[in-house]
């Protein structure tokens, strides 16, 4: 997947303005008002701490850190990428804890949130592979980096069943993270392609919603 977006960051651009278009409008339109509805008010608060977590990850944690990266040459010691790895991994396992708690609420939240993780799965998985191969690690670890961020994922997936965190929170950290992944990692990415491309790329993600969301209304089990 690296090596086929290598010298190709255009249609690196506009799969993340889809998926910008994407994330934001279903974190905006079902999983807020899903994070409130589950824990009142004071779930906003936990979106705030979501947004803020994943800038530590992915600023604080990793350094030099964001997305495209597989369209640039940037020097770097092999403990960089295995930082950005430690980081992305972390998101990765936020990622997981999103899907099942979007799932447990019964609303067809989780089909979105699933939706949502696959698109920005793609580019970050690159992202990651592409760290790798410019530190230097080689064809077969930058795979394998981007195998454990799948992994991280099916383990924040499965610790639901055993922290048995509250709904609410998740959601809530789910939201910030939604946001800030959009907002902050995939926009300003497509809004480096010129003129109205971009945008086209940005309406494509929130049709997509529009339609997923004719097919998945918000309805709760048993109602």
């Amino acid at each position: 997947m690296v090596r086929f977006l290598q010298g190709r960051a255009g249609l690196m651009r506009h799969m993340s303005g889809v998926a910008a278009g994407y994330l934001m409008s279903v974190t905006l339109v079902r999983v807020l008002p899903e994070a409130v509805e589950q824990g009142g008010e004071r779930m906003a608060l936990w979106a705030v701490a979501g947004f803020f977590l994943i800038h530590l990850l992915e600023h604080g944690i990793s350094p030099h850190f964001h997305y495209g990266e597989e369209s640039h040459t940037h020097s770097g010691s092999a403990i960089t990428g295995v930082i950005a790895l430690v980081g992305l991994s972390l998101h990765s396992f936020m990622d997981g804890m999103s899907i099942t708690a979007a799932m447990r609420t019964h609303s067809g939240l989780g089909l979105m949130v699933f939706a949502g993780v696959l698109l920005h799965r793609i580019p970050e998985g690159a992202t990651i592979s592409s760290i790798f191969l410019v530190r230097g690690f080689g064809n077969r670890k930058s795979i394998i980096a981007a195998g454990i961020l799948a992994l991280a994922a099916l383990l924040g997936s499965m610790s639901q069943e055993y922290m048995n965190i509250k709904l609410g929170p998740v959601l809530g950290l789910t939201g910030g993270l939604g946001l800030y992944v959009a907002c902050s990692d995939l926009l300003p990415e497509a809004q480096k392609e010129k003129g109205w491309k971009s945008t086209a790329s940005l309406l494509v993600g929130i049709l997509i919603f529009i339609a997923i969301l004719s097919l998945a209304p918000h309805q709760h089990h048993g109602a």
